[in-house]
């Protein structure tokens, strides 16, 4: 009997041992991880990625989990989300800024943009496309390859991209910039560029350009594609089922594809303070675009891209942090350096007075 009793006591030290341990977190128990949901821009896909690790590192019990998608798309899930009555996500990161405005204002949903980075629209194209070799060295223009050979060309809907919508206009500019306007910027008119918008996204105002629109015949047997993001284009060029697509510079460079670079009088990139007047013309081009039920008028302005936090979100206090990193030297590097996307220089806020304390300080 004399040798149990230490023996049982040695057990229940052990046992005590073991709870206290596992309560204060070792053996797999602790902190429960928090998770940040992003939902943003595909064309965000891959500099978010890269920030997401660098942010991880340092907040080693954060979870990031990303939803990529066309900006008006996210933006519209994000809100029936919330009327669903679930947590919207923490973070929205769009491909046009004036989106949050204008579809997230009105209800509540949030309160504040920052405008944070810019981009380039250009033609992308697979190796070895019908076309393209005489394109790049000078002999033809790409809107004469895209509507005089037989080639499939693509973009993404307008009504759930801006990329997609900014494919539409650059056509629409490329038409007034060669042929119609030409003599404005001292240029002889083409017949190549003559009712180009017509000739390559035929149809109704409403159907023309969208997924499911249009079967109506394109010159030369020529295709247009059209997906929902402008992304899903990527992997269609580099098997070689499509020949050329619309994209954002930062994505072609990301992704290692070949791309024609457009005129700065029609690839949505400048403002009239680095190329006086531009920013008027862009406007001249529109294109209606689908908003709940009804379309209204989208211009043509220089691509810049927006971030904001819900008001509704979980996470405000990480989202804002997140926020800081990508404004960050840091941020800077990511984007710009590694990922072809420059920053706007400064940022620009529009309600800096709703913003997070932590970013406040940023617009001071």
């Amino acid at each position: 009997m004399k040798g149990i009793l230490p023996k049982i006591a040695s057990i229940v030290l052990v046992l005590t041992v073991l709870v206290t341990v596992l309560g204060c977190g070792g053996g797999g128990g602790g902190e429960q991880p928090e998770t940040l949901t992003i939902f943003h821009a595909g064309s965000l896909a891959v500099p978010f990625e890269d920030l997401g690790a660098e942010f991880e590192e340092s907040h080693t019990n954060v979870d990031i989990v990303f939803t990529s998608g066309g900006s008006a798309t996210v933006i519209s899930n994000a809100i029936a989300q919330e009327d669903a009555g679930e947590s919207p996500p923490d973070i929205i990161g769009s491909a046009d800024y004036k989106l949050i405005p204008s579809r997230m204002y009105d209800g509540g949903y949030a309160d504040w943009y920052i405008a944070f980075a810019r981009n380039t629209m250009v033609l992308c194209y697979r190796d070895n496309a019908p076309g393209s070799d005489e394109i790049v060295s000078g002999n033809r223009t790409w809107y004469d390859v895209l509507r005089n050979e037989d080639v499939s060309y693509g973009h993404s809907d307008p009504d759930q991209d801006p990329c997609g919508y900014r494919s539409l206009l650059v056509m629409q500019l490329t038409e007034s910039y060669y042929c119609d306007n030409a003599a404005d910027f001292g240029l002889e008119p083409d017949p190549d560029a003559a009712d180009l918008y017509d000739v390559l996204i035929p149809g109704s105002e409403h159907e023309r350009g969208r997924v499911g629109g249009t079967s109506e015949a394109r010159p030369s047997g020529s295709e247009e594609i059209v997906s929902a993001k402008s992304v899903d284009l990527i992997t269609a060029l580099q098997s070689g089922d499509l020949d050329y697509a619309y994209e954002y510079r930062s994505v072609a460079v990301q992704h290692g594809l070949n791309y024609i670079d457009l005129n700065d009088y029609i690839n949505l990139s400048k403002t009239s303070a680095e190329l006086p007047g531009v920013e008027e013309f862009y406007g001249t081009a529109s294109i209606e675009i689908k908003k709940g039920d009804t379309y209204a008028a989208q211009y043509g302005a220089a691509i810049v891209y927006g971030v904001t936090i819900p008001v509704h979100a979980e996470n405000g206090e990480l989202a804002a942090e997140f926020i800081e990193l990508l404004l960050s030297a840091t941020g800077e590097q990511v984007m710009e350096v590694e990922n072809g996307q420059p920053m706007l220089d400064p940022p620009i806020c529009d309600h800096p007075e709703n913003l997070p304390a932590s970013l406040q300080a940023l617009f001071d």
